[in-house]
């Protein structure tokens, strides 16, 4: 299969996967569908920014997923419930069944994680407008536990990562809709009343009595920047806890790599990019270097085009080098089909930009 930005489908493709729908369980499309036009517009309507799709060429070509569908769905919906009931302002004690039910589905994404044979994280999510909240919460969980477990945390320790990631933005539920929901980048005034949402996470989850100082204050302080910069206290270095320095890399890792209604998702090369150049800033140097060495900058499938002028897609990555993976030529015809490793090859050829620039 191929990945391709919404801009290149066409009608007649293929899909290869699911495109998810508002509803968790449902899917908007599944996979095996013939995409028309009217469908493509649907898609554009709802914010997805791509989709999988077959080719005679690209047959074999798989992304692994991390977690496994069944249970990211059912962790959606977790997410759903819970955020849903915090936006209702319902009663600590008729929502502590939901918080010990996305506790016990945090573990699960932690045995998921650590059952997988690489720790590398090589896919695309698609994803629409309506579920980026939820999306955003779980895929940060997702990937803090994949760093967690790549600089060698206790079961324990991976446990609460996955709970930080899932539950970092809950205090979102207390800032007004007409904040949370504009579909442009806020203003000064509402940036400072946004500023506000980790605190709400400390106070709601601290009242519920579940979770541990370790926790909560991962999620209180993971707007933290290394240089002292960040908010709501202004940490530095290692003043900031250990779970926050992670959460601050995956939730700026996941943002930028979805798409919102006021701009696109990042190319992964451009986000690799983005972060290093804040290294020592804003990120734990240590914790950042790790991190690029659990995410690929050219996820499977992604479609790139090389400094020989040829078209290729990418098959697989090797850990350590993530600006080198394995490619298969589509174009031209004379290469089609033929594979090369990037990172063994002795060869003079790069990777100019992928091609959802």
């Amino acid at each position: 299969m191929i990945y391709l930005p919404i801009e290149k489908l066409t009608e007649g493709m293929i899909l290869a996967r699911n495109i998810p729908g508002t509803n968790s369980i449902l899917p908007f499309a599944v996979a095996g569908y013939q995409l028309s036009d009217r469908i493509i517009i649907r898609l554009k309507r709802i914010g997805v920014q791509g989709a999988y799709i077959h080719t005679a060429l690209t047959e074999g070509i798989e992304p692994v997923d991390f977690v496994e569908p069944e249970l990211k769905a059912k962790m959606l919906t977790s997410i759903r419930q819970t955020f849903d009931q915090s936006l209702k302002k319902v009663t600590i004690q008729s929502s502590m069944q939901t918080y010990q039910e996305l506790t016990t589905a945090a573990k699960s994404v932690v045995m998921n994680i650590l059952s997988m044979d690489k720790y590398l994280f090589q896919m695309i999510d698609i994803r629409d407008y309506d579920n980026y909240t939820y999306s955003h919460s779980l895929y940060v969980g997702i990937l803090s536990v994949l760093l967690g477990r790549f600089i060698g945390l206790s079961l324990d320790q991976l446990n609460d990562l996955a709970l930080c990631g899932l539950m970092h933005d809950i205090g979102k539920t207390d800032i007004p809709l007409e904040i949370t929901n504009k579909s442009g980048p806020l203003n000064d005034e509402e940036f400072e009343i946004m500023k506000k949402h980790p605190d709400l996470s400390y106070e709601k989850l601290s009242k519920c009595k579940l979770y541990s100082q370790a926790i909560l204050q991962g999620i209180r302080t993971h707007h933290e920047k290394y240089d002292g910069t960040g908010y709501p206290f202004g940490l530095t270095g290692d003043e900031i806890p250990l779970y926050a320095r992670i959460l601050a890399i995956a939730d700026v890792y996941d943002a930028l790599s979805s798409t919102r209604p006021y701009r696109k998702a990042w190319p992964p090369k451009k986000i690799f990019d983005y972060l290093t150049s804040r290294c020592s800033s804003h990120f734990d140097t240590d914790l950042l270097a790790a991190f690029l060495q659990c995410v690929s900058a050219y996820p499977v499938g992604t479609v790139v085009q090389l400094s020989d002028g040829s078209t290729a897609v990418v098959k697989d990555n090797t850990p350590g080098f993530t600006l080198r993976p394995i490619i298969r030529y589509i174009a031209p015809a004379a290469k089609a089909g033929h594979e090369v490793d990037l990172s063994r090859e002795a060869l003079n050829v790069t990777i100019l930009d992928d091609m959802e620039d």
